[in-house]
C-alpha cells in the first residue's frame, strides 16, 4: 500500500469505523488532517531547530490560511 508521510489511505470495508453516508466531506477532512500532519513533520523533521524568523513566517502563512478558510466558510453559510 501507499503508506508513508503525506499518504492517505482510502476507507476500506475492513476498517472498523462505519463509512459516512456522504464520504466526500469525511475524505476531505481526512486529507486535510494528513496535510496538517505533513506540515508538522516538515517543520520538525529530524528534530531540527528552525530560526525564530522562519517560524514567524510559517505562522504568518498558517494564520493567512486560517483567515481564508474562515472567509470561505462564512461565504458558504450565506449561500442558499
Amino acid at each position: 500500500m501507499n503508506e508513508g508521510p503525506g499518504k492517505v489511505l482510502p476507507f476500506t470495508m475492513n476498517d472498523t469505523k462505519t463509512p459516512p453516508s456522504n464520504p466526500e466531506p469525511a475524505e476531505e477532512l481526512r486529507q486535510l488532517g494528513a496535510a496538517l500532519s505533513a506540515l508538522g513533520r516538515s517543520a520538525f523533521a529530524g528534530g531540527r531547530v528552525l530560526s525564530a524568523e522562519l517560524l514567524r513566517k510559517a505562522r504568518t502563512i498558517v494564520d493567512s490560511a486560517r483567515e481564508e478558510i474562515d472567509k470561505l466558510a462564512e461565504k458558504e453559510k450565506k449561500q442558499p
